[in-house]
């Protein structure tokens, strides 16, 4: 939003009180036969809702003026906005991949067809994942082993699972011994709608594209602007000898697809000179667990608050964080003293340290463990 001193300055809003006393005086000044101006009176009333409509119009103008600019803009003011920098919210995606087909009898083909579902096990609240097949498959006779194309039943991060989830076939399969997906089963990455910050870095990065040259914010924006790709950053300081440049994409489950890497470099094609050499490459995970022990006052319950207090991990790691190749001890702190009711401290013994990675790794959160103490159990734990 533009600054509220500005605003102040070109779109004043006039306390309401002191506007009825102005349209008061004005009144009287130009001799208007009604003085009755008692806030019992009919006249009273209708100068109040004229008075009203005046402060919300120029409330309502503020907004517009914000709304003209792609650097103050907000919801759909700022998607209609982005139009102007040829750019559009990226929507989300449903994750594809390949559940693998382990056969125990094969002399026969094995025909899956399109729409056939696998799912996942319940997890602990009852919800399963289902994936559709993409496409009619056949395995051949004599394959002991095949793979079909799934989609998941929705778009979404939360579809990015881990290898071996997927082992229900909904519908029998002769022959079939079992059924898995396997590590790199992922051939397209699900993925959320843009968040609309990130779209206004790319529409406030767009000018970069005009460059003569190409610069690495050109490179960036190029890359980001592929559907799935959720950071971009390019190492443009020779990392393979002179003239090359490695431009590291993280994709909505950390590391990038074959298939992402793929779209990626066909999206910086267009920018590469003679004597260029680009490199795409995914960003590498490291998986960092956490062990807290978080204190809570003497008398306060202790119920759920492990719970909340993983989630508030989970939210604190995940990937729409600014710097995803950082994590600071005091960042954890600070997220579990804002947010959890009577708490007095934390002992963090895992991480041990500040982490600062090098700009081609990304850390996510990998087990998380929190013990809830009452403060007075802590110094008992001592004595």
């Amino acid at each position: 939003m533009i600054d509220e001193s500005i605003m102040e300055k070109i779109i004043p809003i006039p306390d309401e009180d002191e506007e009825m006393e102005k349209v008061q005086g004005e009144l009287e000044d130009e001799g208007f036969p009604i003085t009755n101006f008692k806030k019992g009176g009919i006249f009273y009333h209708l100068c109040r809702m004229l008075v009203t409509i005046y402060i919300e119009l120029k409330e309502l103008a503020r907004v517009i003026v914000n709304s003209c600019f792609i650097k103050h803009a907000e919801g759909d003011w700022l998607k209609i906005k982005a139009a102007d920098y040829s750019k559009q919210q990226k929507e989300a995606k449903a994750a594809k991949g390949y559940v693998t087909i382990y056969r125990n009898e094969y002399n026969n083909a094995l025909q899956v067809t399109k729409g056939h579902c696998f799912k996942t096990e319940p997890d602990a609240g009852g919800k399963e994942l289902k994936f559709y097949c993409c496409e009619n498959t056949v395995i051949d006779a004599g394959e002991p082993v095949g793979r079909v194309l799934v989609e998941a039943e929705a778009p979404g991060t939360y579809y990015n699972i881990a290898p071996g989830r997927i082992t229900i076939s909904m519908i029998h399969l002769d022959g079939m011994d079992y059924v898995t997906n396997e590590e790199d089963w992922l051939f397209e990455e699900g993925a959320e709608e843009e968040d609309l910050e990130d779209l206004r870095d790319r529409c406030m990065s767009s000018w970069a594209e005009l460059a003569t040259r190409t610069i690495e914010e050109k490179l960036r924006n190029a890359a980001k602007s592929v559907p799935g790709v959720l950071d971009a950053r390019i190492d443009a300081q020779h990392p393979r000898g002179q003239g090359t440049v490695d431009v590291i994409v993280t994709g909505a489950a950390g590391e990038a697809s074959p298939e992402l890497i793929r779209r990626v470099g066909e999206a910086i094609e267009p920018l590469k000179g003679n004597y260029e050499d680009y490199l795409v490459k995914s960003s590498e995970v490291v998986r960092q667990a956490f062990e807290l022990v978080v204190y809570l006052a003497e008398d306060a319950a202790t119920d759920g608050v492990d719970a909340q207090a993983v989630k508030l991990i989970e939210e604190m790691m995940a990937l729409t964080r600014g710097e995803m190749n950082t994590l600071y001890r005091d960042s954890i702190i600070q997220v579990l003293s804002t947010k959890i009711d009577n708490y007095r401290k934390t002992d963090i013994l895992q991480p041990s340290g500040d982490m600062l990675l090098g700009q081609d790794k990304v850390i996510m959160a990998g087990d998380i463990n929190v013990t809830v103490r009452n403060v007075a159990q802590g110094t008992r734990g001592k004595e």
